[in-house]
């Protein structure tokens, strides 16, 4: 009860000053000087009280004033010159046309690409800078699982493993930048793609839902591509200097960061540095759980323009990992030094006929070092693991009005290679033997692939069609495991495969009128095998405890999807979102155990051998709905709500897939006070119980939980922005359903509890 009336009580607070605001409703149109087209998401700020709305797709606006007198109103967007108008200019109009002039000159990449493209008729998710700089989070996964439909599979400190609409790992293709690929080396996950790149270097994430957008490459389930900060090119020569610095406790910690970016119309650079030192934190139930880490990283941008319309750049990351918790997985991060280098060139303004045109070159290299050396098993084997990744890759794309529409092709390239060994040292035998395993032996994946897309609208449709073909390659020197005494526990020397496989979607999007939109989109998704579903050699890395084995025969599984969408946008109402999905998954990579007649667990106190094989089917069906009030409004209200339903119909009858996030919804409430200058913000998290989980997995049900969060963002001045904030209030004592267990324990891993926390953000 108390808890409610809490919660009672903020809400009556915000509602009673909406009520005591009487505004004055503004309209108009935003077009393009030139074209007469309208403008899409032109930001719309009033200057006498810093408050805004933002234009929709039809380039239509409003706007709530207070006093007409003296209020001027400023058009901001990207890609067209600021223009700010008063607005006793056209306040007798019914509807005021405001035309905004292009520009060109300062036009990152994503910017530019942004005006060739349509709206997709496929589920996709946003996260803007401003969603990454007041989430106070230190995890990409972390950050994501507030997205509806979007979950992650916790191991330790970082490292959040993202799970989209039941889907994971490689059957996800998650890229830096439109292109660059990143390799981990643990087996168990616990550095994947996201891991290497740090949120606070990010200018947006895009996430992609099935298997569309297939000119990103390969895609099965999805595409996750984050942007890091964008360069700028300035009329003038300009140094800009910014920095970030936060704490907070419970995991009790610090994070700083600095940045320094700037140019002129020539030359443009941008370098950071991050730094992060945590400790353990205490769940809502008094436990300790092992979550102290360490980070730091130096990235740099360079870009150049020889020519109007012609951008080259060249980007390195260099990050360091130190001693980073993992009380879930066998071992725990001793080090990881990361290093991502990219070259990329934009061309525009080539002609009537061609848009742009774009490539790209990258190398990301990993190397990563772990051990079991706080587990309580080292007093008898102590084993240190040294792998070494490398992701090297090119793509090309060129963008064209062809057949009254917008045709892109394009192909990229992509070769990983790992290689390692985990070395035991048995302390309780005489002499101290050592013995040497392969954990990856040479492994080597190429793939080569061709795409094109074809978009066009007609009266109100707009059409999307795409297809690609990949060549795939995957080899390794023989899986090999053995005794102490040299005799073999496993052999497989047929390491080799190769296949071509193809990819197809289509989809529209019907503007039924101004406020009703209709989606559908089908596509056909397929994905080869990976590293660890070909060539892991007798390793624990499931949920299951059970030790796992590579197919190198695996083929190559399919996802076959239909998507239905239905959109509702009004000025006074907000949008509504409502998107369903239904997924055949055909070659579906799952496991079966082996009998011990074939081979023998090597990890203590495991149950088994399991090996990735391909049964015919599964399916996957689910939903997504989302909620958001007009951006005229001081008060903001957003709500999603999602679930996702697996099945499996060749085990058990019917056994459910494993990993499922439960049904969840999301609630965030603010409002605006002194013209954005003070914004309170309260989030409900609500997560329903997950009773259905894998027999065959040996899955464990999760219970329900609610949590409520309370974050205060005020601006000092232009100069100085402060976040405050307190993360699970009531100390709530919960875990995710795909947390991983403790290691050695049938124990779930818990989040965090009560967090208070501060965040500085200065800009000069």
């Amino acid at each position: 009860m108390k808890r409610l009336r809490i919660l009672i009580m903020f809400v009556l607070l915000f509602v009673t000053v909406v009520s005591l605001a009487q505004p004055i409703v503004v309209k108009g149109t935003i077009l393009d000087a030139k074209s007469h087209e309208p403008i899409v998401e032109v930001e719309i700020i009033n200057l006498f009280t810093s408050r805004g709305s933002t234009s929709d797709k039809a380039g239509k606006f409003s706007i709530s004033l207070t006093d007409t007198n003296k209020t001027k109103l400023s058009f901001h967007h990207l890609a067209y010159e600021t223009k700010t108008i008063q607005v006793n200019s056209f306040l007798n109009q019914e509807t005021a046309i405001i035309l905004l002039d292009p520009k060109t000159e300062n036009l990152d990449e994503f910017s530019i690409i942004g005006q060739f493209e349509n709206d997709k008729p496929y589920r996709i998710e946003y996260l803007n800078q401003k969603n990454i700089a007041e989430a106070h989070s230190n995890d990409i996964g972390a950050l994501l699982r507030k997205e509806p439909n979007i979950s992650g599979i916790k191991k330790g400190a970082l490292g959040i493993d993202p799970v989209v609409r039941g889907l994971k790992y490689s059957q996800l293709n998650v890229q830096l930048n439109s292109g660059v690929k990143i390799e981990g080396g643990c087996p168990n996950r616990m550095d994947p793609a996201i891991a290497h790149v740090d949120l606070n270097d990010l200018q947006g994430i895009t996430i992609l839902k099935g298997p569309f957008g297939l000119k990103y490459g390969p895609n099965f389930g999805g595409v996750l591509n984050l942007r890091t900060q964008r360069l700028t090119f300035y009329q003038t020569y300009e140094t800009h200097v910014s920095a970030l610095m936060g704490a907070q406790t419970n995991q009790e910690g610090y994070k700083t960061k600095v940045r320094v970016n700037g140019g002129g119309g020539k030359l443009a650079y941008d370098f950071s540095g991050n730094w992060k030192k945590y400790g353990d934190y205490t769940a809502g139930n008094g436990e300790t759980v092992q979550s102290s880490f360490q980070q730091y990283n130096l990235t740099g941008k360079i870009g150049f323009k020889p020519a109007d319309g012609h951008t080259i750049e060249f980007g390195i990351d260099r990050s360091w990992g130190r001693n980073i918790d993992f009380p879930a997985l066998p071992m725990d991060e001793r080090s990881d030094d990361t290093y991502i280098y990219d070259l990329d060139y934009l061309g525009t303004q080539i002609g009537k006929t061609i848009n742009f045109i774009r490539a790209k070159v990258y190398r990301s290299d990993v190397h990563h070092i772990m051990d079991n050396k706080n587990r309580p098993f080292s007093d008898t084997v102590v084993s240190i693991s040294d792998i070494r990744a490398s992701n090297t890759g090119a793509r090309f794309g060129i963008n064209m009005n062809l057949w009254k529409g917008r045709l892109e092709v394009g192909g990229e390239y992509e070769r990983i290679t790992k290689d390692g060994e985990r070395t035991k040292t048995l302390i309780m035998q005489p002499g101290l033997p050592v013995k040497v395993e392969d954990l990856w032996n040479n492994a080597l994946i190429q793939n080569g692939g061709i795409f094109a897309e074809f978009q066009k609208q007609s009266h109100n449709i707009e059409w999307i069609a795409a297809v690609r073909m990949d060549l795939n390659s995957a080899t390794s020197n023989p899986l090999l495991r053995e005794k102490p005494n040299g005799d073999n526990v496993y052999q497989n020397e047929n390491t080799s495969s190769q296949f071509t496989n193809f990819s197809a979607s289509a989809g529209l999007t019907w503007h039924i009128n101004a406020s009703n939109e209709l989606l559908f989109s089908m596509g056909s998704g397929t994905r080869s095998p990976d590293m660890v579903e070909r060539f892991i050699i007798l390793l624990p890395i499931g949920y299951d405890p059970y030790d796992y084995l590579g197919n190198p025969l695996l083929k190559p599984e399919n996802n076959n999807e239909i998507d239905l969408g239905y959109r509702l946008t009004k000025n006074k109402v907000g949008q509504i979102y409502l998107s369903g999905f239904f997924s055949l998954l055909t070659n579906y990579i799952y496991s079966k155990e082996l009998p011990p007649s074939v081979v023998k667990p090597q990890t203590p106190g495991v149950l088994g051998v399991k090996q990735f094989i391909n049964i015919d089917y599964a399916y996957l069906t689910g939903f997504e709905l989302t909620y958001s009030t007009p951006q005229k409004y001081d008060w903001k209200l957003h709500f999603n709500a999602a679930y996702t339903f697996g099945i499996n119909p060749t085990v058990n009858g019917n056994d459910p897939l494993a990993e499922i996030p439960p049904f969840e919804s999301n609630l965030n409430f603010s409002y605006s006070f002194f013209g954005n200058q003070l914004v309170p913000e309260l989030s409900l998290r609500m997560v329903a119980v997950q009773n259905r989980v894998s027999i065959d997995y040996n899955e464990s049900p999760s219970q329900a939980f609610t949590t409520l969060d309370f974050k205060l963002r005020y601006q000092f001045s232009k100069n100085l922005n402060v976040f405050a904030g307190v993360s699970n209030i009531f100390n709530t004592a919960y875990y995710e359903h795909l947390n991983r267990n403790i290691i050695g324990s049938t124990l779930p891993l818990y989040e965090v509890g009560r967090v208070f926390y501060l965040d500085l953000i200065i800009k000069l």
